[in-house]
């Protein structure tokens, strides 16, 4: 404390001995340092803060990002999930499956070729080529969505569609459906 009034003492006699013009040349050089002091101090402080700011902005976007992925992670397994059950569930017999999707979707269904069962990675599949004459786009399509919402796992895998020469709005189509099933 006692340094602090010597400290005092002699500036108030540094500034009795100036003259009114260098008293105001030092008051205002003072005033500029401080004024220059404080513009710096408040640069860094804002500086710091923006810095956190952009800091906090990505770890936010960061956690949005873990979010989104977190929720299709989810969803990819309950689908994982759900297709499991479904290969697990009894197994679909392919052919009449076919016969009666297609009577039931007012498609004559008479030439099925099976194909060869295959396996791999523990799965078994099996497909049936079915070939369809003289069919509309309306009743082909209403055919395929039939199939693939049918029981278990089955799919559409090829379709090949043919033109007809004598009536242009029927089509002739092959198709080959494959289901599969989990191997025992």
């Amino acid at each position: 404390m006692e340094r602090l009034r010597q400290l005092r003492a002699s500036l108030e006699a540094f500034l009795a001995r100036l003259s009114d013009r260098e008293r105001v040349m030092v008051l205002s050089a003072t005033a500029a340092v401080v004024l220059f002091v404080i513009f710096l101090v408040t640069t860094g402080v804002s500086r710091s803060i923006g810095n956190r700011e952009a800091r906090i902005g990505s770890k936010t976007e960061m956690f949005a990002q873990i979010g989104k992925l977190t929720r299709g992670y989810r969803q990819a397994q309950a689908e994982r999930q759900s297709l499991e059950a479904r290969l697990k569930g009894p197994p679909v017999q392919l052919m009449s499956f076919v016969s009666q999707t297609g009577a039931q979707s007012g498609v004559e269904v008479n030439d099925l070729r099976p194909g060869t069962p295959t396996t791999a990675d523990g799965l078994t599949e099996e497909s049936v080529e079915v070939n369809l004459a003289r069919i509309d786009l309306p009743r082909l399509a209403r055919l395929l969505d039939a199939l693939e919402r049918g029981p278990g796992v089955v799919k559409v895998r090829k379709v090949r569609v043919a033109t007809r020469n004598d009536d242009p709005a029927l089509v002739d189509v092959t198709l080959q459906v494959s289901t599969w099933q989990m191997k025992s």
